[in-house]
């Protein structure tokens, strides 16, 4: 996943815990500091989007998820990734 732009590689690495590709506990434990290294590359590519991925994905997604089971786990970040992906497709940026 190198070398991509910070929405890239965000993109690919919750669509890679939704596929199945990655299992929750690494996801758990490596969203915050995927987030944290890219959202500056984010923000200076487009400040709108990046705080739109943090409020879907981080606030409504990630930080809500923490005691959930784990199929509703996957069911609420994937609900907010469509959530995040609607608001880029109807032009909120």
């Amino acid at each position: 996943m190198t070398g991509k732009s910070g929405i890239d590689f965000m993109m690919a690495y919750v669509k890679g815990y939704l596929d199945g590709e990655t299992e929750r506990i690494w996801f758990d434990l490596d969203f915050n500091y995927y987030l944290m290294e890219h959202y500056p590359k984010m923000e200076r590519k487009n400040s709108d989007m990046a705080e739109c991925f943090y409020f879907y994905l981080a606030e409504q997604g990630f930080d809500q998820a923490g005691n959930l089971p784990d199929s509703e786990h996957k069911k609420l970040i994937r609900r907010q990734f469509i959530k995040f992906k609607s608001a880029m497709r109807d032009g909120f940026f």
